[in-house]
């Protein structure tokens, strides 16, 4: 279980991060390439971000597809601070200071403790929590905008990363049409398993503490490492 729900976390970090790339305003006519790089500047620019969120999680690699929904506030801030507060079904906190990543189940009494780089395991994840990305480099992306996108009043891009990811297949994002603010992640990874995270309450540059995103274990809490990881071979 502990396996599942890493891999799982890893993906809904990757998504997190991705997030604080699609909140410039932009006109309605601009094109694919010039949406990147509107997006790009305001990534550039942004220091941080906070939001409730509900997550969704489909897993295909079990004997039947099941979906697992969760939902908390999660705060991000550039150089690799996050932290998901993780308030439903089960209490759960993932924590990083840009070096460290503290996965904290308080019910278990008990917090894995593993390495960025090692936690995410994707040279583009780790960009774009530390800020280092670059959506034209990094990605192909595409418009995907279809009627029911419109409907809602949404624009959709899928972004492809330009190199073999370890743990990632594709991004979609999707904003509100008008105020281009982020209003869903959706991250699959080489199993075609699905992580949706749809925000609210999007708040930015809200002068977030570095305290908030260090972890001091409470009395009582084990330390230890997380399993290994077994990843897919890249599909031809």
């Amino acid at each position: 279980m502990q396996f599942m729900r890493m891999r799982r976390w890893g993906i809904a970090v990757m998504a997190g991060a991705v997030a604080v790339c699609l909140l410039a305003g932009t006109s309605r006519g601009d094109d694919t390439e010039t949406l990147a790089k509107r997006i790009q500047m305001s990534y550039d620019a942004i220091k941080d971000f906070k939001a409730h969120f509900v997550q969704e999680s489909s897993i295909k690699s079990w004997n039947a597809e099941q979906v697992q929904k969760a939902e908390g506030m999660v705060y991000l801030k550039k150089g690799g601070r996050m932290f998901w507060d993780y308030q439903t079904p089960d209490p759960q906190q993932i924590i990083s200071d840009g070096r460290t990543l503290w996965f904290f189940e308080p019910e278990e009494k008990q917090v894995m403790v593993t390495t960025v780089g090692e936690g995410l395991q994707s040279q583009v994840s780790a960009d774009l929590l530390n800020g280092k990305a670059q959506l034209m480099r990094d990605f192909t992306i595409r418009d995907i905008t279809a009627q029911a996108d419109r409907d809602a009043n949404s624009c959709a891009l899928e972004l492809i990363p330009r190199s073999p990811q370890p743990n990632l297949s594709k991004i979609i994002l999707r904003a509100d049409r008008n105020t281009f603010q982020i209003r869903q992640t959706e991250v699959y990874d080489l199993f075609d398993n699905l992580t949706r995270i749809t925000f609210s309450r999007v708040e930015i540059d809200t002068l977030l503490s570095d305290a908030l995103f260090t972890f001091i274990p409470p009395p009582g809490v084990e330390s230890v490492a997380p399993p290994a990881i077994q990843l897919p071979d890249r599909k031809p």
